[in-house]
């Protein structure tokens, strides 16, 4: 136990009850696996714990957020302003890795001597350059509506490598030079030596300004960084897969962004099997500027990030793939041993669709958004993704863990400490994939220490955990499991389960919570003057829908004004009950499965193994995994084996408690073939109600033996799809459809939004020339007159302000996204601020067609050069000014009006290969037939056919767009193909 909290061990001896207070309180819950980042290299010396002298002086212990000690360590730090002013401490470790945690004035500098007894080993300049966040007034639209005016990110840190260690009971002194200066703490650590470029990697020479250029020249290979400071003026991007780049060491090679601008910073990965390890990464930037990651993309089984040391940029890291040509989603690597701090978002935030994945043994410190989040954004469901053995400390906005829908997601063996609100979430806040029917999250081990508010960024108040329903990720919280957390000194109530919208929360459950201590901040950081009582052991608010279970809840040392351990006046139709069972405080494991149980893989695939914990309710379910035979499979912590060469290998799956195990038997087989990947076309789409989309899954390498796929979909109320992976819309909402190949359990998404047929559609019409704006291919062209449905638009709603213009005829949108100089007419994603566009009125009748993305750019034909543009328009031009004129889409029979939305009719695969192409129709009226008519870009006809059902197309076009017009007694629809 020694490690696990070494930091306390350090203080004076009248601090040691609380230390063996905390020891036992671990021990009478039952946890008895280390918490937090417990084999961090480094240890804490508290200043104020420290020997004071020359003025130096301690602050006192606040919770108020108008003062500065409140954003410190256990609310406490040493004014160190007075000539002279000394700290120090006799090391337990000899150490010559420096780290200072300060604070001086926004605008001020301080300076500071570092000593080794009484030598002076150098002086350290204190900058306020990096701190003092003023969110509601800083500009950036994250910080949209923030009322509470305290400042945050008050303290930042200097770090410094002695040029020896200070020895075992050596001094560690630091003298205030100049400046008005507060010391949080100190951290010293044994600094290893230098890694050395491994055998066959190549070795970068220069300075950091050709560095992309050596890495694109270098793809494939391990690249080493020798030690030093580059500076390097752009994101650096890997975008071939199995490339690593190697540092010297976290405090030997630092990469030093300089260009401050949104997508200009730090390392992106979009090919399978990138590796960053051992460096330091800094920035010039100051400020939140999105898409400005630390470690940024898609990582996969292979891939290796660890020793990453980051601070100052927008977040630490962003799992989630925003670009294309790598894989889908990432899946099945381990981040580990890193420290992501002083940034101005997220610590790390695993996102669309990340699947097993670890983030173990981090340090997560001064952090401007969630430290640790799981989000499954764009409908993209996370999955089975784990934090464990790290610790959040001093994250100044949102919280320490947060999970954001999907399923089967955990955090264990956690330390949340000192953040200004929430210590864990878990809500549906976010837009994205909603909470899954399925699965269980589950958050346990993990000690929440002074945490939640009556005041943040929003003048809300949070609790110490934080569990709330919204409506932005379907209407429900659900499947959450928590157990074996210790809740000591929340600042407000200790647990919140509330509904701020929605629906409620549903199959929740607490067991083994041991709360001491509630309400430290009262009556402090009540800015709006609430009457509201604060300090609840559990506060249920919102009058919630749902149900919960609670067994074995300790409570002691109730504070603020709460005047009951629970407040449940609002809790509505929520089901708030004791679970069976409480007396037991620790349900031993009695058995493992591990499934499958046996599999055969060609040479590089990988399987997915799922272990079984029996009893269902048992408190600890940790499990390891080991391979009998290494060079035949290796086995990830997750549980990810990887086939490495022929022959025969058991995994075996290892209970925590219990030591129970399970095995599955792995036989490799060269000849097959193996699936390295699948990607699914197109990754997206927008269908009316009873429309139908085909999708195409690609799976790699062409000659894989087994090509099978699986798809499901994860809301089948919204859209079901077949075995062939035909989708169908079935009402409004949004689902994630998912092919999974037989062969390596290899998967892709396609984010599928049903809307409800409107029959709102529009021509556009501008004001100088009289044309009309129509689909011409790959661009937006204009016309004189509505000749077909390619003229005709229908606005897509992003929110109150933006809307996607979507073709009728083709389901192609405009967009702007390659920058050409012309308005572009291709598929496109709702996720695209290139292809958001809000209107901006000229007079009752005209409007401006303005571009999110490019603030700039309005949509105008000035140029007459035959397509419309969207680069130096004029709010005077009327060429820039256009009218939305509703029409119809549809055909009169008889005198009975038939409305087919366009998605109905789809064409797959496009782009089309191998000279055919599929129509799929919807059920014709007995007699009828439908004429296929395609033409060319210049409008000459091409091929015509006529067929009665869904039906395969065979032709001999060359490569180019072409447009396909079906034509039948009910419907007329034009559909944009591609022919490759």
């Amino acid at each position: 136990m020694r490690n696990k909290l070494h930091f306390i061990f350090l203080r004076r001896v009248q601090y040691y009850h609380v230390t063996l207070w905390l020891f036992f309180l671990l021990f009478a819950s039952g946890s008895y696996a280390q918490r937090g980042y417990y084999d961090a290299p480094y240890k804490r010396y508290e200043a104020n714990l420290g020997q004071l002298s020359n003025g130096a002086l301690v602050t006192a212990k606040s919770y108020n957020q108008a003062d500065l000690q409140s954003e410190a360590s256990d609310q406490q730090c040493v004014n160190m302003s007075a000539t002279n002013a000394t700290v120090q401490w006799t090391l337990s470790e000899a150490a010559d890795g420096l780290v200072i945690r300060y604070s001086v004035p926004d605008g001020q500098s301080g300076t500071i001597g570092v000593y080794n007894g009484n030598t002076k080993l150098t002086t350290l300049t204190l900058t306020s350059t990096w701190s003092w966040e003023y969110l509601w007034s800083n500009g950036n639209p994250n910080n949209n509506g923030i009322t509470n005016q305290n400042p945050r990110m008050r303290f930042d840190e200097v770090r410094y490598k002695l040029p020896a260690k200070i020895a075992v009971n050596g001094t560690l002194k630091l003298v205030r030079e100049s400046g008005n200066v507060h010391i949080d703490f100190a951290e010293m650590e044994p600094v290893p030596t230098a890694v050395t470029a491994p055998a066959g990697a190549v070795t970068y020479s220069g300075n950091g300004s050709d560095l992309q250029t050596f890495i694109d020249a270098n793809g494939g290979k391990k690249i080493f960084l020798p030690s030093g400071v580059y500076n390097v003026n752009r994101e650096l991007y890997f975008g071939s897969a199995n490339t690593s780049l190697i540092g010297a060491g976290m405090w030997y090679t630092q990469i030093n962004f300089t260009n401050t601008s949104s997508l200009n910073g730090g390392l992106r990965a979009n090919a399978s099997n990138i590796s960053f390890t051992d460096l330091y990464l800094t920035t010039n930037s100051a400020s939140r500027s999105n898409s400005y990651k630390a470690i940024n993309g898609v990582f996969t089984s292979g891939s290796i990030v660890k020793n990453i040391w980051a601070e100052h940029f927008e977040c630490g890291a962003w799992i989630a793939q925003y670009n294309s040509g790598g894989p889908a989603i990432a899946d099945g690597f381990t981040l580990s041993h890193c420290r992501f701090r002083n940034n101005y978002a997220d610590g790390i935030n695993l996102c669309k669709g990340t699947a097993n994945s670890i983030v173990e043994h981090c340090n997560f410190r001064n952090n401007g958004d969630d430290d640790q989040a799981i989000w499954s954004a764009d409908g993209l469901e996370c999955i089975n993704n784990t934090f464990r053995y790290n610790t959040s400390e001093n994250c100044w906005r949102a919280c320490g863990l947060a999970i954001y829908g999907g399923k089967n997601n955990k955090g264990y063996n956690l330390i949340i400490k000192d953040n200004l609100e929430a210590g864990i979430r878990v809500s549906n806040n976010f837009p994205g994939a909603p909470f899954n029917n399925d699965g269980m999250h589950e958050i346990h081990d993990i000690t929440v220490t002074a945490c939640g508010t009556f005041n943040d960024t929003y003048n809300n108040p949070v609790a110490a955990i934080d569990i709330f329903s919204a409506t932005n990720a379907g209407s429900q919280v659900k499947n959450v499991q928590l157990y074996s957390i210790d809740i000591i000194d929340s600042r407000n109530d200790a647990i919140s389960i509330s509904k701020r919208s929605g629906d409620g929360i549903y199959n929740l459950s607490f067991k083994d919570i041991t709360v001491n201590g509630t309400g430290k901040e009262y009556p402090n950081n009540n800015v709006l003057n609430r009457n509201w009582g604060r300090g609840y052991f559990v506060l249920i608010a919102g009058s919630p829908s749902g149900n919960g279970t609670y067994c074995n809840m300790n409570y002691s040392n109730r504070g603020g004004n709460a005047t009951t351990n629970e407040e449940i006046s609002a809790i509505g139709t929520f089901s708030w009950t004791q679970g069976a069972n409480c007396s037991t405080t620790n349900v031993p494991v009695s058995g493992v499965t591990l499934s499958p149980g046996a599999v055969t893989l060609g040479v590089g695939a990988t399987q997915q193994l799922t272990p079984t914990v029996s009893p269902a309710n048992a408190t600890n379910k940790t499990v390891s995994y080991s391979s009998n035979n290494t060079g035949v499979a290796t086995v990830s912590g997750s549980g990810l084996v990887t086939a490495v060469a022929s022959g025969s290998a058991t995994i075996t799956v290892t209970t925590q408690d219990g030591n129970k195990t399970a095995t599955s038997v792995i036989t490799v087989n060269s000849s097959n073939v193996a699936v390295t990947s699948v990607s699914l076309s197109p990754s997206s789409a927008t269908l009316a109600v009873g429309g139908t989309q085909q999708l195409t899954p690609t799976v790699l390498p062409s000659n894989a033996t087994n090509k099978s796929v699986n798809y499901t979909s994860s809301n089948t109320a919204v859209a079901t799809v077949n075995s062939s992976g035909l989708v169908t819309a079935v009402s409004a909402g949004t689902a994630t459809i998912t092919v999974t190949t037989v062969d390596g359990n290899k998967t892709s998404t396609a984010a599928i939004t049903v809307n409800a047929a409107t029959g709102s559609y529009f021509t556009i019409k501008n004001k100088w020339t009289g044309n009309y704006l129509y689909d011409a291919g790959n661009n937006v062209g204009y016309g004189p007159t509505v000749a077909d449905n390619t003229y005709k638009w229908e606005k897509v709603a992003i929110d109150g302000t933006y809307y996607m213009i979507k073709n009728v005829g083709t389901g192609d949108v405009m967009h702007i996204e390659n920058l050409t100089g012309a308005v572009q007419c291709t598929a496109g994603q709702s996720s695209w601020w290139s292809a958001q566009w809000s209107s901006e009125n000229v007079d009752a009748t005209w409007v401006r067609i303005k571009n999110r993305w490019q603030t700039t750019a309005m949509i105008h034909i000035e140029n007459l050069n035959g397509s419309a543009q969207y680069l130096g328009g004029q709010n005077s031009w009327e060429s820039a000014q256009w009218q939305f004129q509703n029409t119809s889409t549809s055909k009169k029979v008889n005198p009975v009006e038939v409305v087919v939305e366009n998605t109905v009719v789809s064409i797959y695969p496009n782009p089309a290969i191998d000279n055919e192409f599929n129509i799929v129709l919807p059920p014709l009226e007995a007699g009828d037939t439908a004429s296929v008519t395609v033409t060319d870009s210049s409008g000459r006809k091409v091929l015509v056919n006529r067929i009665s059902s869904s039906s395969k197309i065979s032709h001999h076009l060359t490569a180019g767009i072409y447009i396909v017009t079906i034509n039948s007694n009910t419907f007329n629809v034009s559909k944009k193909l591609i022919i490759k």
